[in-house]
């Protein structure tokens, strides 16, 4: 309960914020001052039956049912907070914990800006699955590795990166999609790198996605393009792949990328370079960032 001229005469141009020690009788913030004028002039408050403590209360001309205002020793008016909040279009949040009242306006609501986009990155392998090993190198290792440099872009650019693993552990291709889905990310890119057994000269970078007709094929030529400009490595081929289970599995576009052939000395030699390793990244990140404009 507050004094509502209290609560008018106090603004604070971030908006409104109330914190409630013990009783709730401190208050710490309250709306911007344009709003809060624009309430003086709005808000029209009569006091009629002050007998009983009752007090009857008209906002914008339309009664207000807050059955607990009443008229306090003084004379003072005191009304609920979220009757009177939720009133004039604010949003109120209680937090327990904090014991903390936090309104926002629905001007402040309407400007708020969205949400950053989710993306997901999933370093292939992990724990006791290698993926291929060459020269002693691992493809996990290198996954990872690629992986972090990428998210630390996305992230230095607004976006809001979640890992499948962030270290060197076990975790089911499964577990992996159920990650993203549960926690409805916008975007899946999925990172390996590449061998071959027929070909010891095969280079370049590969992407793959459900299928051509798949949300993740835009998203999959997008970082076919933009990986192959950030290394200057040749492409090696686009392809629909069906039955892996995180392109099959991810409710949201969903591509995977192969960064390169381990099987070739040449290009391994490349892999293991944390300069390269950089450019690889740039190029995942420029990917994502190039389909999420695309609209």
């Amino acid at each position: 309960m507050y004094n509502i001229r209290s609560c008018l005469s106090k603004t604070d141009e971030n908006g409104m914020h109330f914190r409630k020690e013990r009783n709730l009788t401190k208050m710490k913030r309250f709306y911007t001052i344009l709003l809060a004028l624009s309430l003086i002039l709005a808000l029209s408050l009569t006091a009629l039956g002050a007998a009983g403590g009752r007090v009857r209360i008209l906002v914008d001309g339309s009664p207000l049912n807050a059955p607990g205002a009443y008229i306090a020793e003084g004379g003072t008016t005191m009304v609920p907070l979220r009757a009177l909040a939720e009133a004039l279009g604010c949003q109120v949040d209680w937090d327990p914990e904090t014991e903390t009242v936090t309104i926002l306006s629905g001007t402040a609501a309407e400007d708020a800006p969205e949400r950053s986009a989710l993306v997901v990155l999933d370093p292939g392998h992990g724990g006791g699955a290698d993926g291929a090993v060459y020269g002693g190198v691992k493809e996990k290792d290198l996954a990872l590795s690629i992986a972090l440099r990428a998210r630390t872009l996305l992230e230095d650019a607004g976006l809001s990166v979640l890992m499948t693993r962030a270290d060197d552990r076990d975790v089911s291709l499964y577990e992996r999609t159920d990650l993203a889905n549960g926690q409805e990310a916008d975007l899946f890119v999925s990172i390996h790198c590449n061998a071959s057994l027929d070909h010891d000269d095969a280079l370049g970078v590969y992407t793959c996605a459900y299928s051509e007709e798949s949300a993740g094929w835009q998203l999959a030529e997008t970082l076919y393009r933009t990986m192959q400009a950030a290394t200057g490595a040749p492409g090696s081929g686009m392809e629909p792949r069906p039955h892996l289970a995180v392109l099959r599995t991810s409710r949201m576009p969903a591509a995977l990328v192969e960064c390169g052939f381990m099987s070739t000395p040449e290009e391994l030699a490349l892999l293991v370079q944390p300069a390269y390793q950089d450019r690889l990244a740039r190029g995942i990140a420029a990917g994502v960032l190039d389909y999420l404009a695309q609209g």
